[in-house]
């Protein structure tokens, strides 16, 4: 039986040098991180690195329990503070942070990435960047350096260094040198420095989109099911060492019982779906005392009457 390809990178099944979550208001990509962060640090042969742009390193602690091969930047806790502390520990004496102050300059990240790596007698190493969003928004030419040294510098010179990262797709990023317009990340970041792209879909909004045929836009409207912790569903873009690109749709929620990431090819949850809503008839239709559905056989038959026409000035006209 064939494992979902989620289910193949989180477990290390499949290789891949730098992974992209995409995400948008609908459906965060911050749960399918925190597995990604679970299932490294249970493995205590891998340094992960934690850059926390957007969430405070304690947002992880619960996912990183007791690794001692952890290292936090921290850019969220203390950005734009004057503290001269290079080094803080939380939660326990053996996690080490990094303060980072300003997000200006990322070569000096990238330095200090580095050194770590350097400095480690082990050479497996997993970076995390909880959010590229605010440091496209600080400088998008330096966010662009910065991934492409990480995406081809770091993963040449180790073959087990990989680097996971959220994207919020529907924050706009505009260029600046008085460029106007609304600059296409998809088309830079993602298609060149990513080698694995999971894009974050809301589940109820899928669905809907696939009955109703919603048009391009709609996505982004906000809804009671947002962000829904029952069930996500997201589209994997997968290129291979070889060059070729594999895609595949999965889904996936936690077993509140176990609290376990369950994940299923996207097939065997939307047929489950079809079967519901066969079992549940539109409700506005329901009580009706006649029926608007036909059967296979009706449409059958529909299908094969020949309509009446008339002709008008030498054209057939179909009369229905």
């Amino acid at each position: 039986m064939s494992v979902p390809l989620l289910d193949r990178l989180l477990n290390f099944k499949e290789s891949s040098g730098f992974i992209v979550i995409e995400d948008t208001i609908l459906q965060s990509g911050y749960l399918l991180l925190k597995e990604f962060v679970k299932k490294i640090t249970e493995n205590n042969k891998q340094n992960v690195i934690i850059f926390c742009v957007e969430s405070s390193p304690q947002y992880f602690l619960e996912s990183v329990k007791s690794n001692k091969n952890v290292i936090f930047l921290d850019a969220y806790s203390h950005l734009g503070s004057y503290e001269s502390d290079d080094m803080d520990d939380i939660g326990n004496n053996d996690t080490k942070v990094h303060i980072i102050k300003s997000l200006d300059d990322l070569s000096i990240i990238l330095r200090l990435i580095q050194d770590i790596i350097a400095k480690s007698s082990n050479s497996n190493f997993t970076l995390i960047i909880d959010s590229l969003t605010p440091l496209l928004l600080t400088s998008i030419s330096s966010t662009f350096s910065f991934l492409k040294k990480i995406s081809s510098e770091l993963t040449s010179e180790m073959n087990t260094f990989r680097a996971i990262a959220v994207y919020h797709s529907d924050i706009p990023t505009y260029p600046v040198n008085g460029i106007t317009g609304m600059l296409n990340i998809r088309n830079t970041i993602l298609n060149h420095f990513a080698t694995t792209t999971i894009t974050i879909k809301n589940m109820e909004q899928t669905r809907k989109e696939s009955i109703y045929e919603y048009s391009k836009g709609t996505d982004t409207m906000i809804n009671v099911h947002m962000n829904s912790p029952e069930c996500s569903i997201c589209v994997i873009e997968h290129r291979k060492k070889s060059g070729k690109v594999f895609y595949e749709r999965n889904v996936y929620n936690i077993d509140q019982s176990t609290n376990d990431l369950i994940i299923q090819f996207a097939k065997e949850i939307t047929d489950d779906i079809n079967a519901k809503d066969n079992n549940n008839p539109d409700p506005t239709i329901a009580n009706m005392s006649f029926n608007l559905s036909l059967t296979e056989e009706q449409k059958k038959a529909k299908n094969d009457v020949i309509l009446p026409y008339t002709k008008v000035q030498g054209i057939y006209i179909f009369v229905m």
